[in-house]
């Protein structure tokens, strides 16, 4: 592998009011922003500048290729629409480029494919032309050599059926002199010998040769921001990245979303708009962990501090529909509750007697108030 070595560092000006920018970028519609605390990160992204030379039947060129690694992927574009400054860093502050170089060389393979692939097509062209002399050629040489053989085997097959074994010795004999001769299996080898030269001149060599490696340095601009959601404090870090114009560190904490308005729920959850939800009692803003009830009566949503369990039938239901017995103290629904006939009030049904003096049901309290009157009767008689 060659030497990774940062050859230059350079560093981006960004004309731009992070604080200014980063209230452009989230959103905090029931809560207003208290403080803002601002620190910088550094950051890099690298320019990598290969040479790339292709090497074939004794030629040779090349090609140039910049590529630019961002966040370890490799990106178009170029640097002409930033500001650029020179910039002294120092190599030990600059993260290891392994990572981004492997990543640029493997984007460098793929740019030179399109180029790789056409001369290798006509390497293989050219290569099967030149196989094609080379038989030629030797075809030729030993042309003879196989038209004396096929009269040999003509005249063995005569003699073969006459039973002349004489002549068939005689012929064989001829068949090893004339193969010492033309040295059939010299000239094979040579033709070997020739394509496996040739084939070798039209190897495909390419190398990919880092030239120089840029280290482009810029911040990433960190936030604190502290916010009132009254009674609630709540603060939060935010990143904003001015290359990807990516802003991070928040997300829902009821979807796990990435999200760039922040609502705050009654308990201090930061939720997104789609997980907030609001008490139809109350109207205070809650999200769908903490708002998760329903009045059994009317299936409007209720916070917790809003719901009422019924003392007779332990319903759960909004304040609308409850009625509270002053005497006892306990809740009940509109359902389980009874109207006394002569205060009119919603009251406990278990606390209802007969009236002496109209034998209906009334509440305990006008019962009360009904003896204490008829005792006081019996005192002004007397």
């Amino acid at each position: 592998m060659e030497k990774l070595e940062v050859t230059k560092t350079l560093k981006i000006d960004f004309n731009l009011n992070p604080i200014e920018e980063i209230k452009k970028k989230i959103f905090f519609p029931n809560s207003s922003i208290n403080k803002i605390k601002l620190r910088e990160k550094p950051a890099f992204f690298y320019k990598f500048n290969f040479k790339t030379v292709f090497n074939y039947l004794e030629e040779t060129e090349e090609v140039i290729s910049e590529v630019y690694v961002f966040n370890s992927k490799p990106i178009k574009g170029d640097l002409s629409s930033y500001i650029v400054l020179d910039a002294k860093i120092p190599l030990s502050e600059i993260p290891d480029t392994k990572n981004a170089y492997f990543v640029a060389k493997e984007e460098v393979k793929k740019r030179i494919q399109k180029k790789t692939n056409e001369i290798s097509l006509r390497l293989r062209l050219n290569l099967k032309k030149e196989k094609e002399k080379i038989e030629k050629k030797f075809k030729v040489e030993t042309k003879d050599f196989h038209k004396k053989l096929e009269e040999i085997t003509e005249n063995l097959m005569k003699f073969a059926k006459s039973g002349n074994m004489e002549k068939i010795a005689e012929e064989k004999k001829f068949i090893d002199s004339l193969k010492e001769q033309s040295n059939f299996q010299a000239l094979e080898k040579d033709k070997l010998h020739e394509i496996q030269l040739e084939s070798q001149k039209h190897f495909l060599n390419v190398e990919n040769k880092l030239e120089n490696l840029t280290a482009i340095y810029y911040p990433i601009f960190v936030f604190t921001i502290d916010v009132n959601a009254q009674p609630l404090k709540k603060s939060f870090t935010v990143e904003l990245n001015p290359i990807s114009n990516n802003v991070t560190g928040i997300s829902c904490e009821s979807c796990s979303n990435k999200v760039k308005e922040i609502i705050i729920c009654s308990t201090g959850h930061a939720v997104c708009k789609n997980c907030s939800l609001i008490c139809e009692s109350c109207s205070k803003v809650y999200c769908k962990k903490c708002l998760k009830n329903n009045c059994e009566i009317c299936s409007k949503k209720i916070c917790k501090n809003c719901g009422v369990r019924c003392f007779r039938c332990s319903k759960l239901v909004c304040k609308n529909h409850t009625r509270v017995d002053k005497l006892t103290g306990r809740y009940y629904c509109i359902n389980c509750s009874k109207r006394c006939e002569r205060c009119g009030e919603m009251k406990d049904p278990f606390n209802f007697k007969i009236s002496k003096k109209t034998n209906a049901e009334i509440c305990e309290t006008c019962y009360r108030k009904e003896m204490q009157g008829k005792v006081l009767e019996g005192v002004f008689e007397s």
